[in-house]
């Protein structure tokens, strides 16, 4: 059975926003995404080969590769810069290398599964799901190693 453009999006658009949506937090970013993912899917109808997968398969692949490009491209770095005073201070009166020193210190007491997570989770502000994509584990294992990470975390910085 072949599908054109709009054959695919009637059977699949809502099933793939809602697939995106679980993994992206905005849902303005949710609903591009799914755009994103039909226009390629349509430019690719042509080349789409039902030997190879189902429609189904072809287009939850095109998605997961659309988000994944979202992702990287939406990936923040911070760079301490050495135009930061040595004695800046935070709210607290502690200084900001202070404080730096204590939570590499607290990482470092995880282990590296556990920094892992943590890194996806909170620097590159991924949710779990997408996080037990990236590590290749499954959801629960991942939310074990959050919770444990996070105790460990919480117990090295009392």
């Amino acid at each position: 059975m072949t599908m054109d453009g709009a054959e695919l999006y009637a059977t699949f658009g809502d099933r793939v926003l809602a697939y995106v949506s679980a993994r992206v937090r905005n849902r303005q970013d949710a609903e591009d995404i799914t755009a994103e993912t039909f226009e390629k899917a349509m430019r690719a109808l042509p080349r789409y080969d039902e030997t190879k997968a189902s429609y189904s398969t072809w287009v939850y692949t095109i998605a997961r590769n659309t988000m994944t490009d979202y992702f990287r491209k939406r990936r923040q770095f911070v760079v301490l810069s050495d135009s930061v005073a040595s004695d800046e201070r935070l709210d607290d009166g502690l200084l900001k290398e202070e404080v730096l020193g204590e939570l590499a210190r607290a990482l470092g007491h995880l282990s590296q599964d556990e920094r892992d997570v943590v890194v996806l989770r909170y620097y590159h502000e991924l949710p779990l799901t997408e996080v037990a994509d990236k590590m290749r584990m499954s959801y629960g294992v991942v939310k074990l190693r959050h919770q444990s990470a996070l105790a460990t975390l919480r117990k090295a910085l009392e």
